[in-house]
């Protein structure tokens, strides 16, 4: 496993403190998602946080966006992201509780008897990795509705659990990343149904005008030149507007029987 450095506590003023956790929660708004799908850069951005100010050893972050697109992770050392893979495929681990319950997961000691039982296989391989300890925490963006697009790992070395204080902070960052990637999800669906839309009137225009090419032709009624229309494009298994768009294109003549 790659060495993971452990960062001492800094003995910084209040002031020095504060400024630190506001560039970190900067650095969360201004890793937002620039491309379609995605995160990476939030993700990774996240999983930093935990060696620079929560104390841990090491980090990742799962994100699923959704049902129909792929899990997403980042981390920070290579073999904690490894495990992390294995263990969306082993449906088991902390990571995959929180985002499950969308519920925190408890700081858990991973030698124990309770751990091994709860996550069999993921458990002794993170104890192999040198991590004694691990917390995770939902990154839900709206707990109101139930809405967790994943979570936040933090892997400990050594024995002691984590304060409340810290256990508080880091959910205060799952909750700033998770509240990011729930707005990029709603911009995405957002425009999804917008393109539907457009697409949608797009088609009506195109009938519509079709309809009245046909009307002319056969000097009919509208009603009647949709009947034609449709009738045409189910004989021939074809989408409506696209017998329309050839109607009003010039390249399929029903103006006569």
């Amino acid at each position: 496993m790659a060495e993971i450095r452990e960062v001492a506590d800094d003995p910084v003023s209040t002031t020095a403190t504060q400024q630190r956790l506001a560039h970190a929660f900067v650095e969360l708004a201004g890793h937002g998602v620039t491309e379609p799908d995605d995160p990476s850069g939030l993700l990774a951005t996240l999983a930093a946080l935990g060696p620079r100010l929560l104390g841990s050893h090491g980090a990742t972050v799962i994100h699923v966006p959704d049902d129909h697109l792929p899990v997403q992770l980042a981390g920070t050392d290579p073999d904690l992201v490894d495990l992390e893979w294995e263990a969306v495929e082993w449906g088991e681990g902390p990571g995959y509780d929180a985002r499950r319950t969308g519920r925190p997961v408890p700081d858990s000691a991973l030698d124990t008897l309770s751990a091994q039982e709860a996550w069999p296989r993921y458990a002794p391989r993170a104890v192999e990795l040198g991590c004694r300890r691990a917390v995770a925490l939902p990154l839900s963006a709206d707990p109101g509705r139930g809405l967790t697009l994943g979570a936040l790992v933090l892997l400990y070395t050594g024995p002691d659990p984590l304060s409340a204080d810290v256990l508080a902070l880091a959910q205060s960052f799952a909750d700033a990343a998770g509240y990011t990637l729930a707005r990029d999800r709603e911009i995405r669906q957002s425009r999804a149904l917008a393109d539907q839309l457009g697409h949608a009137l797009k088609s009506r225009v195109v009938i519509e005008q079709a309809k009245g090419v046909l009307a002319a032709r056969r000097k009919v009624s509208v009603d009647d030149a949709f009947a034609v229309l449709r009738a045409y494009a189910r004989s021939q298994q074809r989408r409506l507007a696209e017998v329309a768009r050839d109607v009003v294109d010039g390249q399929l003549d029903l103006g006569t029987d």
